[in-house]
């Protein structure tokens, strides 16, 4: 038995194993004898013969805590992680100071996906051997992909103290810190890659990646290129980059990114979902369809693509798809934050198109519990600032206030709630030749908030700033925001700045830009703020809307305000339009909104749907539709559920 030992361990396997069957011949029961063999045989790579010998051996030995190990490495070696996970955990529950075992155990329980149970046995190897440099690696690696970024970083940082050169290591602590929005130090970890190895596509990608979240997107564009220099087959740095462009509104250009992606990678189920919504954000609604659809062909559980294709078709008991989401309730755990509130919009969305009224508003209820506690809305914030407005600009202010002469350009405000029919105005007036529409503006707010600011005041009282201004002072205010906005269209006769929340500053337009036109989109407030109830805003500017009650308030503070504007300015000044109108007689109101701009009717403001401009708010697919009236009183279907809102509303109806 020595000899076969000492033959093993000077790797002499031919001679060794030769040994080993002439005593096995001899009739042998020694386990010992088998795990030699199986040893001898695993050098050869000969794995499969390799576990028969040590399978013989543990039913010989099955005290043995060595005999399970190397049964383990043997099974791992032929890619039976499941059963060599079973060997690693016989090892370490034999002798449970084995380091190693609990080392191994975690990297077969790993590559099975069992991260929890990974994770279990990375500390376990770590509790008996702090410094085993290697799990703490593997830890970090599993933290990582089982998302868990706060505690994966510590055992990349130990890893990295004893493998200070490691790019792998460096790599994953980029992507645990950009798993915190810890941008900067995510850069800093993947510019440590790229400076080891300048040659990894990967690396260059991911540091477009954290650049792009820092906003700085002509230097993560320049990393992205440089990616596909490197590697033009690799499918993610252009999805990575389809990204990037679709962020800064490059539409066309994200989409081509996403093409190429899908042509390298046909079942990248995320590049199908977002190409298709780089063609829905151009206006091809039909073809973004498909491009979901196809995405739920690749992947029948993509919770993304069923949340894509909500909002672009009205479901049927014949539709599939409502079900199949029901289904994926088991996967909600496994989601982002932000992919849990999706699949609750979008699954109140399909119930509501099934009249399954009290069930959708069950699951709106639960999106909108989970944005609202996403976002901390600052009511108080909102309600001073009205306050502030109305104190400021009354009967008196503009009084001692002619409005003064100007020959400056005229903007066209529309304002109102969100879902109150300001996208359908626009999208009608746009479809004039004389008329830009520039959507959502984010001008006129930063300059009215830049004079508290500059002055050392909170912005709510920018109107305290403005009383103390000449008139030429404030039309020159004006100067900047038409300067501003006119780059956008310079050729266009007039641009419509659609920004809703613009109402609180119309005392301001007023002054600013005397020759602005100004409409008020109005609507039943329960459908308004039922709508905005139900919908799941693009971006966070409107967190008011996740709560009844409080969307209630808002609602109250907003058309007080609009009462308040009818009184203190001239009549005429605002021209208000109700949707209610708009649905049931859309010509006559598209000749009242040219008459009240003084533009020439042209028949083309009818066929708004067929304009293909770039709509960018949650009314995206509605204004690609002629006029339907189905949305008028919907609120009426979830009476029962809406009585908080009703008692809040119920005079301003």
């Amino acid at each position: 038995m020595e000899l076969l030992v000492g033959l093993v361990r000077q790797r002499q396997h031919v001679q060794a194993e030769a040994l080993a069957r002439k005593l096995i011949d001899a009739g042998t029961t020694q386990g010992g004898v088998w795990q030699a063999l199986g040893a001898a045989l695993h050098a050869q790579s000969r794995f499969a013969e390799a576990v028969e010998a040590q399978r013989t051996a543990v039913s010989l030995a099955p005290w043995d805590a060595v005999g399970h190990y190397v049964l383990g490495e043997s099974l791992m070696a032929m890619r039976q992680t499941g059963p060599a996970a079973e060997s690693y955990h016989c090892a370490r529950t034999i002798k449970p100071d084995f380091a190693d075992a609990h080392f191994k155990c975690g990297n077969a329980l790993a590559v099975q996906n069992r991260l929890d149970e990974a994770i279990e046995a990375y500390r376990g190897a770590l509790n008996i051997r702090p410094d085993f440099s290697e799990a703490h690696a593997n830890l970090g690696f599993t933290l990582m992909s089982a998302h868990r970024y706060v505690e994966a970083e510590q055992p990349l940082r130990k890893a990295l103290q004893a493998h200070p050169d490691s790019a792998p290591i460096h790599n994953a602590l980029g992507v645990v810190l950009y798993g915190q929005s810890r941008m900067a130090d995510a850069a800093e970890s993947f510019r440590r890659v790229i400076a080891l190895r300048p040659a990894d596509a990967e690396a260059h990608a991911n540091l477009g990646n954290a650049l792009r979240e820092l906003g700085s997107f002509a230097e993560a564009e320049a990393s992205y290129r440089h990616s596909i220099a490197l590697n033009s087959q690799f499918a993610r740095v252009y999805f990575d980059l389809g990204g990037s462009l679709y962020l800064q509104e490059r539409y066309e250009e994200a989409e081509q990114n996403y093409r190429r992606a899908l042509a390298l990678k046909p079942d990248y189920v995320e590049a199908c979902n977002n190409l298709g919504r780089s063609i829905r954000r151009q206006g091809r609604l039909d073809e973004a369809r498909d491009y979901f659809d196809a995405a739920l062909a690749i992947d029948p559980e993509s919770v993304e693509a069923y949340c894509n294709l909500a909002s672009l078709r009205t479901f049927t008991p014949e539709h599939p798809e409502p079900k199949r989401l029901e289904k994926l309730t088991h996967k909600l755990p496994t989601l982002s934050e932000h992919m849990r509130i999706r699949y609750w919009f979008a699954l109140g969305k399909m119930r509501e198109d099934l009249g399954y009224y009290d069930e959708a508003f069950a699951a709106y209820t639960q999106g909108n519990r989970l944005k609202y506690e996403q976002l901390s809305p600052n009511e108080a914030g909102k309600i001073a600032l009205i306050d502030n407005v109305r104190m400021v600009f009354d009967e008196r202010f503009f009084a001692s206030r002619p409005v003064p002469p100007s020959t400056g350009r005229s903007p066209i405000f529309i304002v109102g709630m969100p879902r109150s029919g300001t996208s359908l105005i626009e999208q009608i007036l746009s479809t004039h030749p004389d008329i830009h529409g520039a959507g959502e503006l984010p001008d006129l707010e930063s300059i009215v908030f830049a004079l508290a600011t500059g002055a050392g005041k909170p912005v709510e009282a920018f109107g305290e700033v403005a009383s103390r201004m000449t008139a030429e002072e404030l039309l020159r205010l004006g100067e900047t925001y038409t300067e501003r906005v006119w780059k956008l269209a310079p050729a266009a006769a007039r641009i419509t700045d659609k920004m809703m929340a613009n109402f609180a500053y119309i005392g301001m337009i007023r002054l600013m830009l005397p020759n602005a036109k100004i409409i008020h989109a109005m609507r039943d407030p329960m459908d308004s703020c039922f709508s905005c109830y139900a919908t799941l805003f693009y971006k966070n500017n409107l967190d008011y809307t996740y709560d009844l009650g409080e969307v209630g308030r808002y609602y109250v503070r907003y058309i007080e305000l609009m009462q308040h504007w009818q009184r203190v300015l001239p009549a005429g000044s605002i021209l208000e339009l109700r949707y209610e109108d708009m649905v049931a007689d859309t010509e006559a109101q598209a000749r009242r909104l040219l008459d009240y701009l003084g533009l020439p009717w042209d028949e083309r403001c009818l066929n708004f749907h067929e304009n293909r401009r770039v709509v960018k708010t949650a009314s995206a697919a509605q204004v690609r539709r002629p006029v339907y009236r189905s949305s008028v009183a919907r609120w009426k279907h979830f009476e029962a559920n809406l009585q908080p809102l009703l008692e809040i509303v119920r005079n301003y109806r």
